[in-house]
């Protein structure tokens, strides 16, 4: 669900978006993959349903990418079939979630608890 403002003129084309997970700041490297190229990149933000990746090509809103994420160093790679870029920014890019398997959901799920629960100890 979007919301946008209408009072101010500096917002206008900002949409604010309601979330239904929480973003947990993280730092993974990962691939990317399309049928033109292989990228790498940084994840600086994770979630139950996207990423956020500082990456090392340009992108576009709507195109669809494989992911291969390394979430920890003895943990398996969590492959993620298939996520749609929703924004850019430069080399920066948001991707929503689109076709995850019930394992790399759990596990992705089990890293965000972990980092929840560390964060909060601190």
């Amino acid at each position: 669900m979007a919301v946008t403002p209408k009072h101010s003129s500096m917002l206008k084309g900002i949409r604010f978006v309601l979330r239904p997970y929480r973003r947990v700041p993280s730092r993974y490297a990962l691939h990317y993959l399309s049928p033109e190229y292989v990228g790498k990149g940084i994840v600086t933000n994770l979630s139950q349903s996207g990423i956020r990746i500082q990456g090392e090509h340009t992108v576009e809103p709507g195109l669809s990418l494989a992911l291969r994420l390394k979430l920890s160093d003895d943990g398996p790679t969590v492959e993620v079939e298939r996520a749609t870029v929703r924004w850019v920014d430069g080399y920066d890019f948001g991707m929503e979630f689109d076709r995850v398997s019930p394992m790399a959901a759990a596990h992705i799920t089990h890293v965000l608890s972990q980092k929840i629960r560390t964060s909060r100890m601190s």
